[in-house]
């Protein structure tokens, strides 16, 4: 399944590149401010991500963007987001027993490192990266708003670290996979160069068996 939705993604964008600039006469014209061909872009997207086969906390922060507009409607874009989440207050299993990354059906360690049950935690740390670059196709609605499709290669890391309830630091777990990425969104120009622009993406794995969604809202700046 993930085979035909990335044949079909991919195929999007190579005929959204070859009838570019047909459409873009239609949709933007020449002497059209709305017309991004040939500049480079440079914008920020608050982002959200959850983590499928765990029981992983969800991740919030930002993704720094910055691209180049071949056309109006195919650019090439390179982006690093940093997302993380973390409590002081477990109060007591507030974050539930053995963590995120222990006890039942956690990634990576069940009992043992002199615990026989699960730990109950007091704090927890999580932190997850993404370094992505993909192609990205825009198709127009009308002369503002697209729907805009991405495929491309990622490569996702994380780090958790959490202590129990004595105050003894647990083993940490870390780990970070190369993947491909693709996503579907949309966008509004607003004028003067200024886009904003919401996104849901499929990252592939954090690592091994655990994957990795993301939802985005943010702006971009073309100059």
């Amino acid at each position: 399944m993930k085979n035909l939705v990335t044949i079909a993604l991919l195929s999007a964008l190579m005929t959204g590149h070859a009838i570019a600039d047909e459409f873009e006469n239609d949709f933007y014209g020449s002497s059209d401010s709305s017309d991004v061909s040939g500049k480079f872009y440079a914008g920020m997207d608050l982002a959200s991500a959850t983590f499928g086969g765990s029981t992983y906390p969800s991740t919030a922060g930002l993704r720094i963007v910055g691209g180049y507009n071949i056309t109006s409607m195919f650019a090439v874009e390179a982006g690093y987001a940093m997302l993380s989440s973390s409590s002081n207050n477990c109060d007591y299993g507030g974050c539930g027993y053995g963590g995120y990354g222990y006890g039942y059906g956690g990634y990576g360690y069940g009992y043992g490192y002199g615990y026989g049950y699960p730990v109950t935690l007091a704090s927890y740390s999580f932190d997850t990266n993404s370094l992505q670059i993909a192609a990205v196709g825009s198709f127009p609605i009308n002369d503002a708003a697209s729907v805009s499709l991405r495929l491309g290669l990622d490569r996702n890391s994380m780090n958790y670290s959490s202590t129990d309830n004595s105050g003894n630091p647990l083993p940490s777990i870390s780990g970070s996979k190369s993947n491909r990425l693709y996503g579907i969104g949309g966008q509004y120009n607003v004028g003067n160069g200024i886009v904003i622009r919401m996104q849901y993406e499929d990252l592939g794995e954090l690592v091994s068996g655990i994957g990795m969604r993301m939802i985005s809202l943010g702006g971009i700046y073309n100059f």
